[in-house]
């Protein structure tokens, strides 16, 4: 009997629940309300690189992971809450989260893990923790009129750590964006750095702020810088009355100290880099705006520790539109690769991008046969790493049928029965433990 039509369903969300963890893995772009329940509680969120998940209405979440990907945010509210007798971290890994509208809020009662992650607030949006914050190779961008405040006791840690920043103002005058620390220490550590933009930009904060040239937060702080007392960029004519304890711009808290300067050379408003499965990668990024900017060096690095500029790229200089800028790297190393910008002002200054990590995938290009399938279907890995890789068999209605836990690497087949399956389309979902997924349609004929 022919088949007379097939029913192609493109799925877009993959749900398991392992020992009382949801995880949800997104495709495709979706709006929260479409994908997650109001109040997600233990839950893993998966979002695909390039795909954006569209929080449209106020919702929380409870013992949270968010994993790659990008998320949107418009005069909505998200509540990050812990859930349970235990105190669990909220944890951000390679997210790019983006915050518009002057109602749009992150609330944090919880403990927050930024890593690799960059979260963007623009207008008069608002972000507020009560926990201890830890960026990790991660930035916070505070741009428009954009305001930030932490509470806590001394206890109550942020700290900066691996070249993570943040950025109070997007460099412009109009610019109001303000970072209110009441109780919280902040420690940074090696070239992590808070940049107090322009003058109408602030950092009040009554305490000392902690640093050490070290990356690590393993480290020992050695040396307390005070900013309660400040009279830089006030008391002029056309200048803030000076004000305990805040610090106008334009400066920078550094690992050095309180340095005067800090209007951004660049302001960046995309940085990515992706993988062309032929042993180069692809970076591109998108300045909002340039002042004085001299050039991009672009730096590699096998462990996120020692870097090398493998590349420069001219900037515009002074730009006040968006520029988009491209550069490919033409030989990967092997295994993980780290990559960073570091934006050159024409006096020398310098600033540097939130790192993006890239992995060659264990399963890039799979194979499989026969193709209509009937009794069987074996599936073949390619790429050229070792590593755990599950093969899923799901059906239309997005139900896991069969699933393989497999040590992955060229040429490892997995081979699932089919006799129990009906005639009808189905999809191979194929994932590693790096995040790289791939998925293709398979049909079923039992004729």
């Amino acid at each position: 009997m022919n088949l007379k039509f097939y029913i192609i369903v493109l799925f877009t969300l993959t749900l398991n629940i392992v020992h009382g963890q949801t995880t949800y893995t997104i495709t495709s772009n979706k709006n929260w309300s479409a994908v997650l329940p109001n109040t997600c509680a233990n839950c893993t969120i998966v979002i695909s690189s390039g795909v954006t998940l569209t929080i449209d209405g106020s919702f929380s979440c409870q013992n949270c992971t968010f994993q790659g990907g990008n998320i949107s945010m418009t005069d909505q509210t998200l509540n990050i809450q812990y859930t349970g007798s235990s105190v669990v971290t909220t944890n951000f890994k390679q997210v790019n989260f983006n915050i518009y509208g002057n109602n749009g809020k992150v609330i944090v009662n919880a403990p927050l893990a930024l890593t690799g992650s960059t979260f963007t607030f623009y207008n008069g949006s608002y972000f507020n923790t009560s926990y201890q914050v830890d960026l990790v190779s991660s930035n916070v961008n505070l741009y428009d009129n954009a305001t930030m405040y932490s509470t806590g006791g001394s206890s109550t840690q942020i700290n900066l750590s691996s070249t993570s920043k943040i950025a109070i103002g997007d460099g412009s005058r109009t610019s109001n964006a303000a970072f209110t620390v009441s109780g919280p220490t902040v420690d940074l550590y090696g070239l992590s750095s808070i940049v107090v933009s322009n003058n109408n930009n602030v950092y009040y904060n009554w305490a000392n702020y902690y640093a050490t040239p070290a990356h690590s937060t393993n480290a020992n702080l050695s040396k307390s810088y005070s900013t309660s007392n400040s009279t830089m960029n006030c008391g002029g004519n056309g200048q803030h009355a000076c004000s305990n304890p805040s610090l106008y711009g334009p400066a920078t808290l550094s690992t050095s100290g309180v340095i005067p300067g800090g209007s951004l050379p660049v302001i960046l408003s995309g940085f990515s880099v992706q993988n062309n499965n032929d042993g180069t990668a692809a970076l591109s990024w998108e300045t909002k705006m340039e002042t004085n900017s001299s050039r991009f060096e672009i730096e590699r690095s096998a462990d996120g520790s020692g870097w090398n500029t493998i590349a420069t790229v001219q900037a515009k200089g002074n730009a006040a539109l968006p520029t988009d800028y491209s550069y490919t790297d033409g030989k990967m190393l092997t295994g993980t690769n780290y990559y960073r910008l570091k934006m050159v002002d024409l006096d020398g200054s310098a600033v540097y991008s939130e790192v993006k990590v890239l992995q060659g995938s264990v399963i890039n290009h799979i194979s499989f046969y026969p193709n209509p399938a009937r009794d069987y279907v074996n599936v073949t890995l390619g790429g050229t790493r070792s590593g755990m890789v599950t093969v899923r068999l799901i059906n239309q209605a997005g139900v896991v049928l069969q699933e393989k836990s497999v040590s992955g690497g060229a040429g490892t087949t997995v081979t699932f029965p089919l006799q129990q399956a009906a005639s009808g389309w189905y999809v191979l979902y194929v994932s590693s433990q790096d995040g790289m997924h791939e998925s293709s349609k398979l049909l079923i004929n039992r004729m």
